[in-house]
């Protein structure tokens, strides 16, 4: 009786051993996140949002989320130079002003939309030799 209470144990705790990895296992593949009021949210309520204006039709640039109820929690991709590439695929270029990100980070954050100047004197000489564009990509998560 006693090799059979020992055998009992082991099935128990190589069961509860399996049971253990098989749904922390399952939990690491799932990304959850927590917003900035500390609250977790699942992937499925984020998106991405971009934008990428040369100074042409005006210096002012909206930066957006698009849809209603969602705010900006994490600035992916901000540059102001001559970034190349598109959404989700933004490459810094060969000129760029230092701050961008920083003054992004600053300026968007925690908003659903907001307008900056896409001058030297927003975000410091970016030493391009033709007009400098600025570059941002935006996570957006439901608010």
């Amino acid at each position: 009786m006693d090799s059979l209470h020992c055998r009992h144990h082991y099935g128990l705790i190589l069961l509860l051993v399996l049971l253990h990895s098989s749904l922390f296992g399952l939990a690491s593949k799932i990304d959850v996140s927590y917003n900035e009021r500390g609250s977790r949210i699942n992937n499925d309520q984020k998106h991405v949002a971009c934008t990428n204006q040369e100074p042409d039709p005006g210096p002012l640039t909206r930066i957006s989320c698009n849809e209603p109820g969602y705010v900006m929690t994490k600035i992916n991709f901000a540059d102001y130079g001559n970034p190349t590439g598109t959404c989700g695929r933004f490459r810094h270029g060969n000129c760029r002003a230092a701050a961008t990100m920083r003054i992004v980070k600053k300026n968007c954050l925690g908003k659903a939309k907001c307008q900056l100047l896409v001058t030297d004197e927003m975000f410091g000489p970016s030493h391009c030799k033709g007009a400098p564009m600025l570059a941002v990509q935006t996570t957006c998560t439901k608010a």
